[in-house]
């Protein structure tokens, strides 16, 4: 059954492309047919794929609910739907209101076998990352290690919260703290309070590392850009870490796909609120 996951965060800088890309990858390598869905205008999962494009057919595809532009990259198991600049003319050609169908449209549209479909959306709330949500059945908050990256994560619970209410089956699956520095005593503060929040979701935390910085002018993920990096090392746990937390789960199809089921409502959380200095 696929998985379709969201990597969302309203806040800019905290990793959302650099976890989507690394963890297709990742998965690919282990056997798993992943599909990257590129759902930002600045089209960065599909310059660190080495694939740079305009958008201009995903946004084609959008405004006709045809089958997504799908490209085969040239790493193990991985497919990708790319994006570009002109991506934006959405924000504009579509109402809040149409977010909830014109891209899961689209994906229902579009042939392809795999188990695993990762979105990666652009660091704001609008129609572009609402359609996402609404194409989703989970969202990984990628964040960095703090107290302004704790009110980006509330924010983003509040937002998948305000979706349930008008019936998107969405579920905060996991936090993955990125661009951490174990040795800083707010490393430690942090942790501990998404732990509290968000028990059993907390993912293995990646590293700052400068190699995964340099990847994407590469055009390669991490495990193959520079594959002794802590960077590397720490996506793969996470990788292990994402895909065992799914096989613990059994899991609802989604609303595109041939069967349908009723679910209830996911528990709410109650996010602790950051402090301030």
């Amino acid at each position: 059954m696929k998985k379709v996951i969201c990597f969302a965060n309203q806040k800019g800088g905290v990793g959302k492309t650099t976890a989507t890309v690394n963890l297709a990858a990742s998965l690919g390598a282990m056997g798993k047919k992943v599909l990257v869905v590129d759902f930002d205008p600045q089209g960065s999962a599909s310059l660190s794929f080495g694939m740079p494009d305009n958008g201009s057919l995903l946004l084609k595809a959008l405004e006709t609910c045809s089958p997504l532009p799908v490209l085969e990259t040239p790493y193990e198991g991985v497919d990708l739907v790319p994006s570009g600049r002109n991506l934006v003319a959405a924000r504009f050609q579509f109402s809040l209101a149409m977010a909830q169908d014109f891209l899961n449209i689209c994906l229902e549209q579009t042939p392809g076998d795999w188990e695993w479909v990762l979105i990666d959306c652009p660091p704001s709330l609008d129609v572009i990352s609402l359609a996402a949500l609404w194409a989703a059945r989970h969202v990984i908050v990628p964040l960095e290690g703090s107290y302004l990256s704790l009110n980006g994560l509330e924010q983003m619970a509040k937002t998948v919260s305000d979706l349930k209410q008008q019936g998107a089956k969405l579920e905060i699956e996991g936090i993955l703290p990125s661009r951490i520095h174990p040795r800083r005593r707010i490393y430690w503060e942090i942790m501990l309070r998404l732990e509290q929040d968000f028990p059993n979701k907390v993912a293995p935390v990646i590293r700052e590392n400068v190699a995964l910085t340099e990847a994407p002018g590469k055009g390669k993920p991490i495990h193959l850009f520079a594959r002794s990096s802590n960077g590397a090392r720490d996506f793969q746990e996470v990788c292990s870490w994402l895909v065992n937390h799914f096989e613990k789960k059994n899991q609802p199809v989604l609303p595109w796909e041939t069967a349908a089921m009723n679910n209830p409502p996911a528990p709410e959380f109650n996010l602790i609120g950051a402090s301030s200095n």
